[in-house]
C-alpha cells in the first residue's frame, strides 16, 4: 500500500542563521526609512505636505506698532574694544535697537532723581561704555518710557539719549533742546549691560567733537553728529499722492477709513478742494493727497485718556492710530515717526515725519507729513499729506559727511546739525540730500 508522501522537513535555525536573518531585517528597515526620507524631498511630497499642513504666517511681515514710531535714526555702542555706530540704515539700526531697547527701557523705568549736566558731562557719558541713540525730531520722553519700559515720571522731549557706565553706576542721559540731563538707574552692568555691549564690534564711526581734534573741517557741525565711515548709497523713490478730486474710488476709500458715512454724493467743491460736513465735523481734501479735519460737536476721534485731558503718550498714540488708518490704502515703503509733542494751552500738538529705509523725509515747508491737535480727550484737528513711495531701483549721488561739512564752512555758522534726508515738495521723485539745521 502506497503511503502518504510527507513534505520535506525544515531543519531548526541555529544561532548563526538567526543572526543573519536579524541583519537582513535591520537592513530592510534602514532602506525603507531612507526611501521615505528621499521621497519627502521630492516636489510632489512637498506639495502634498503643504496641502495637509496649514500655512505658518510669515515672520517677515509684521504690522508696525506704535513703539516703532520712536525707533532712532542713529545708534552708537561703546565697549572695551571701541565704538560701533550706524545711521540712515533701517535694517542695521533696527537690528541694533532690538538688542538695546530692553536695556534702555529698564533705564527709563528705574531712573531716579534728575539733574542738569554740563556739555563735558554729556560727553563723558558718550566716552564711557554704553549706548547712544539719536532721534528724528524731538519725540516725547514719556513715549520712550511708556513704549520701551514700564513708564516713569520723566517729562519733556528728547533729541538723543545715552546710557553710560561710570565704573560704579549706569546713568541715563538725554538732550532736550540746548539742555542736557542725567539720572542714575538700577541697570546692572555685570548682570545685563556688559553682555549686550559685547554683541557689537567697532566699525570706525565717530562723534564730530572727537574728529575736530585732527580735522577743522568739522568745526561747523554740531559736536554730537554721529559720523559713519561707510559712504551712503540711498535709493531714489517715485512719489505718488491719492487724487481725492479726480478719483472717486480714492475718496470713497478715505471716507470709509475715516468713518464718514455721508459719501461722495454729499461732498461739495470749492477753491480746488472737496469738502464734506457730517454732523458738524468737516473733512476737506484735494488732488494732492492732503486731508484736513476739524471737529464739530461730536467726539469722532476720542483719545483713550484716564483723566480730563490726555498725556503726551495718549495723544501721540491716538494720533498715530488715525494716521496709520488713513494712510493704509496708499502706504508704500515709508514708516511714520513721531517727531514732536508740543504742549498747548488746551492739550497737545503732535507731529509726524515719514522715513524711508532709515532716512527721514522732509515734507513741504514744515517738514512734517501729519500734524494733530488734541484738546482734552479728543482729536479736534489734523492735517495729513498722504504720499506713497516706491523705490525706482536707482541710487542717489551723495557726498560724504566731511565734504558736506566743508561746503557748509563758507556759508554757515557753527553748531549745524547735518542730516541726510529726502526732500518732498510734491515732485514725482524724491532724492536724498544733506541738510543742515541749527
Amino acid at each position: 500500500m502506497a503511503g502518504h508522501k510527507r513534505g520535506p522537513q525544515m531543519a531548526g535555525q541555529g544561532p548563526r542563521q538567526r543572526l543573519v536573518e536579524l541583519g537582513k531585517d535591520i537592513l530592510i528597515v534602514i532602506l525603507t526609512c531612507s526611501a521615505i526620507y528621499l521621497a519627502g524631498l521630492t516636489p510632489m511630497m512637498t506639495q502634498l505636505r503643504s496641502w495637509m499642513t496649514p500655512p505658518v504666517p510669515s515672520a517677515q511681515v509684521q504690522p508696525r506698532q506704535a513703539r516703532d514710531t520712536v525707533i532712532p535714526c542713529g545708534v552708537a555702542v561703546r565697549n572695551g574694544l571701541g565704538l560701533y555706530g550706524v545711521s540712515y540704515d533701517e535694517a542695521s539700526v533696527e537690528r541694533a535697537f532690538s538688542l538695546l531697547s530692553p536695556l534702555l527701557g529698564q533705564a527709563l523705568t528705574t531712573a531716579g532723581e534728575v539733574e542738569s549736566i554740563t556739555p563735558r558731562q554729556w560727553q563723558q557719558l558718550l566716552e564711557g561704555e554704553g549706548i547712544y541713540c539719536q532721534f528724528q525730531g524731538s519725540p516725547p520722553l514719556e513715549a520712550l518710557s511708556a513704549w520701551l519700559g514700564e513708564g516713569s515720571s520723566l517729562t519733556g522731549s528728547v533729541q538723543a539719549v545715552a546710557l553710560g557706565w561710570d565704573g560704579s553706576a549706569a546713568w541715563l542721559g538725554w538732550q532736550d533742546g540746548d539742555a542736557s540731563y542725567r539720572a542714575r538707574t538700577q541697570v546692572s552692568y555685570s548682570e545685563h549691560m556688559s553682555a549686550v555691549l559685547d554683541e557689537f564690534r567697532p566699525n570706525g564711526a565717530a562723534f564730530v567733537y572727537t574728529l575736530r581734534e585732527s580735522d577743522e573741517t568739522y568745526d561747523v557741525l554740531d559736536p554730537y553728529v554721529l559720523v559713519a565711515m561707510e559712504s551712503q548709497r540711498p535709493m531714489t523713490y517715485a512719489a505718488v499722492s491719492p487724487d481725492f478730486i479726480g478719483d472717486s474710488g480714492a475718496m470713497d476709500t478715505l471716507l470709509g477709513a475715516m468713518g464718514f458715512r455721508s459719501g461722495v454724493g454729499s461732498a461739495y467743491e470749492a477753491a480746488g478742494e472737496r469738502a464734506i460736513n457730517e454732523n458738524g465735523d468737516r473733512l476737506r481734501v484735494n488732488a494732492a493727497g492732503r486731508v484736513v479735519f476739524h471737529t464739530g460737536e461730536e467726539n469722532r476721534y476720542p483719545v483713550n485718556a484716564a483723566g480730563e485731558s490726555a498725556t503726551s503718550v495718549e495723544a501721540a498714540l491716538a494720533a498715530w492710530e488715525i494716521l496709520d488708518r488713513a494712510a493704509a490704502p496708499w502706504k508704500g515703503e515709508e514708516v511714520f515717526i513721531v517727531t514732536g509733542a508740543e504742549k498747548t494751552e488746551l492739550g497737545w500738538r503732535v507731529s509726524f515725519q515719514s522715513r524711508l529705509h532709515g532716512i527721514p523725509v522732509y515734507t513741504g515747508k514744515e517738514g512734517w507729513c501729519a500734524q494733530f491737535t488734541i484738546e482734552g480727550r479728543k482729536i479736534t484737528d489734523f492735517t495729513l499729506d498722504l504720499r506713497s513711495y516706491t523705490s525706482t531701483g536707482e541710487t542717489c549721488l551723495v557726498t560724504s559727511e566731511r565734504l558736506a561739512a566743508a561746503a557748509l564752512r563758507s556759508q554757515a555758522a557753527g553748531g549745524q546739525k547735518l542730516k541726510l534726508c529726502y526732500t518732498d515738495n510734491g515732485t514725482p521723485t524724491v532724492a536724498a540730500v544733506w541738510m543742515a539745521e541749527e
